[in-house]
C-alpha cells in the first residue's frame, strides 16, 4: 500500500508524472499556446533568470533532490514582507519514501512526445512545511519554446481548481513581468512571470493542508498573491 499522505487531499509530492501529465481537455490549449507565443518567448539578453542555468540546477537537483532548493529562495523572508506570520522549513511534504523537499525535472533525459521534448527547459519544484500550518509548494518552469505557464497548465488547473472554461484565458493571457496573477475562483495558486534569457520562465505557488481534508488551505488569495509576488523577486539562476 502507498505510504500515507499527510498533506490530506492533495495527491502526494509534485512528481513530474503528476504535475505536467497532459489531460486529453487542456491538449488543444497547450497546442494553441506553443504556436501563438513562441515568437513571444524571447525574454532580455540581461535578465538574472536564464533557462539554461534553471535546466543545469534542475538536472543537479535531479541528481541530488536533498540539496537546498537552487533557485534563491528565503521563504522566511518573502513570508515577513508579505505582512504574514511564521517561518518555513524545507520538507518532502509526505511520507512516500521517495518524496523530496526539491523535485526537478529537465529536457536532458525527455522522452520522445513528452512535454519537455516539446517545449525545452526544466521545472524545479521546492516544498516547504509552515509553522503556522500547511505546505508551501514554489515551482519555477521555464522553456525554450512558447510559455511557461502553458507548460504548467495542468498543474494550475489541479492546484487553483480552475474550471476547464477558464484554463484557456489562463495560458493565453499576458503576465506582466515581476507581477503576481492569482489564478480564477478563490485564488488557489498565484503565477508570477520572470523576464528570462533563453525563453521563458515563470513561478507557480500554491500552499496546501496539513492532513485535514476538510481544511482550508493556509495561504490563499491577496495574501498569497502578495507571498508569491515577494517569491518571483528571489528567482535567482
Amino acid at each position: 500500500m502507498p505510504a500515507p499522505n499527510p498533506r490530506g487531499a492533495h495527491p502526494g509530492p509534485p512528481r513530474y508524472g503528476d504535475r505536467v501529465k497532459i489531460p486529453g481537455a487542456v491538449t488543444g490549449i497547450l497546442a494553441l499556446a506553443v504556436a501563438t507565443t513562441a515568437l513571444a518567448a524571447c525574454g532580455s539578453s540581461d535578465s538574472k533568470v536564464s533557462v539554461d542555468k534553471l535546466q543545469q540546477a534542475a538536472d543537479k537537483a535531479h541528481a541530488a533532490p536533498t540539496a537546498p532548493c537552487p533557485v534563491g529562495f528565503d521563504v522566511d523572508a518573502a513570508l515577513k514582507k508579505a505582512g504574514l506570520s511564521g517561518t518555513a522549513t524545507p520538507d518532502p511534504g509526505s511520507n512516500d519514501p521517495d518524496a523530496h523537499p526539491v523535485d526537478a525535472v529537465s529536457a536532458t533525459d525527455a522522452k520522445d512526445g513528452s512535454p519537455f521534448q516539446s517545449f525545452g527547459g526544466a521545472m524545479i519544484t521546492c516544498t516547504y512545511k509552515l509553522s503556522t500550518g500547511g505546505y508551501l509548494e514554489a515551482t519555477v518552469t521555464g522553456v525554450r519554446h512558447g510559455k511557461a505557464v502553458a507548460l504548467m497548465a495542468p498543474m494550475l488547473s489541479r492546484d487553483g481548481e480552475i474550471a476547464s472554461h477558464d484554463l484557456e484565458k489562463v495560458v493565453t493571457q499576458k503576465y506582466d513581468a515581476g507581477k503576481a496573477v492569482l489564478m480564477p475562483g478563490d485564488g488557489l495558486a498565484a503565477v508570477v512571470a520572470r523576464k528570462a534569457s533563453g525563453g521563458d520562465v515563470a513561478l507557480e505557488v500554491t500552499t496546501e493542508t496539513g492532513g485535514d481534508p476538510d481544511a482550508k488551505k493556509p495561504i490563499i488569495g491577496e495574501q498569497l498573491r502578495k507571498l508569491s509576488e515577494e517569491l518571483g523577486k528571489q528567482i535567482k539562476v
